[in-house]
């Protein structure tokens, strides 16, 4: 592997790393409790275990299950456009060889009334199972300590083999959960990440970091496809003549940037007042977030740290974590200062967007008040 243009790269550690932030989309807007992701990855690997699924297929049978819901915030009603669109997002993940549209043709049932309409052996075996998992923690909640719902579960599941199931799944299902430990590893997340580890074959592999980059713009598009912070960081990039791996890890970190906002919910991110001091407190959290997030992916360790810094400034009264201008790099410098032209230049819930000559305003105000820097205020001004 070349370090100066490649990362080693493992797909699943990725997206279990990112997990709680598509689940507490989905939360918010079908009601599935904490978790969610993980539960369908290892009842689909619990399956595919049973059905004989080779070492590759389980690897990426559990990155689908981890990602199923990666087009939720950009369109949040489950049709047809919702699944071709999940389909698009994970185009350029690294997948073993299952590239079938396995998220596309996801809600398909055994008898054809699903939103393609396909039929049992027309649907990827992938699909299925995935279909299988989904379904039964939307409508029971897997995580639920209650014997009385994993009686529900069995019997709703026999009684829809070969109408929603393929009776295949159904009896590998009924193997599976006739054992109390299967009720008691899916109820608690770290027996769901043990047996993810311990049952997974190893498939990490070197991307190059343009190949990485378009798998973290994936996150920056759930938050926002049409910003333009991305493509401003490789223009002051190039601007300062940046060496390759420098360039890269910081647009990597541009796209991670507001990943913890996922973890905030819709009702504060999307008010169209002013936050409330316990809203916008709580706002603060989410470069918290985005350094606990990244720091569990492999070699993102400097993408965890500069990430974590987005709201920081100068004068030492940034959050979250109050570093002065001695702690903050160049690159923390410069990402912190695009983020804030990025923002001013967007349109939010509250107010309009500011043109340039009004964003450069503030921020020269704001570097004469000691919280950016105006060296960096200004090459952004001569290069966008």
């Amino acid at each position: 592997m070349d370090k100066k243009k490649q990362l080693a790269f493992n797909l699943n550690n990725f997206l279990l790393s990112t997990s709680h932030t598509l689940d507490f989309l989905e939360s918010q807007h079908n009601n599935t409790s904490i978790n969610h992701s993980k539960r369908i990855a290892f009842l689909s690997l619990k399956i595919g275990q049973k059905l004989g699924l080779n070492p590759r297929e389980m690897f990426d049978l559990c990155a689908y299950s981890l990602c199923h819901d990666i087009a939720l915030n950009e369109s949040r009603t489950k049709d047809s456009k919702y699944y071709i669109l999940s389909e698009e997002k994970i185009k350029d993940f690294p997948f073993i060889e299952c590239k079938n549209n396995i998220l596309k043709y996801q809600n398909e049932r055994y008898d054809g009334l699903g939103t393609f309409g396909l039929k049992n052996n027309d649907i990827p075996l992938l699909s299925k199972i995935l279909f299988f998992s989904q379904l039964l923690d939307e409508k029971f909640d897997l995580s639920k300590k209650d014997i009385q719902n994993r009686k529900e579960i069995n019997s709703f599941v026999s009684e829809n083999s070969k109408v929603l199931f393929d009776d295949t799944l159904v009896s590998a299902f009924l193997d599976i959960s006739s054992n109390i430990d299967f009720w008691i590893d899916i109820q608690n997340e770290n027996d769901i990440v043990y047996f993810i580890f311990n049952n997974l074959h190893d498939f990490s592999n070197s991307l190059d970091f343009e190949d990485v980059l378009k798998i973290t713009s994936v996150f920056n598009d759930i938050m926002n496809n049409k910003s333009l912070l991305i493509d401003n960081c490789k223009k002051m990039c190039e601007f300062y003549e940046f060496e390759h791996k420098d360039k890269y890890t910081l647009m990597i970190s541009a796209s991670l940037c507001n990943i913890g906002k996922q973890l905030i919910p819709l009702e504060i991110l999307e008010k169209n007042e002013n936050l409330s001091n316990n809203e916008y407190e709580e706002l603060k959290a989410y470069p918290y977030y985005n350094k606990k997030i990244l720091s569990n992916i492999m070699g993102f360790n400097d993408i965890a740290i500069c990430s974590s810094r987005i709201q920081e400034s100068l004068d030492g009264k940034g959050y979250p974590f109050n570093l002065e201008a001695k702690d903050l790099s160049l690159k923390d410098r410069l990402l912190a200062t695009l983020n804030i032209y990025n923002s001013l230049c967007t349109k939010k819930p509250h107010r309009n967007a500011y043109n340039k000559d009004e964003a450069f305003r503030l921020l020269e105000k704001m570097s004469e008040d000691k919280k950016i820097d105006l060296a960096i205020v200004n090459d952004i001004k001569k290069v966008l």
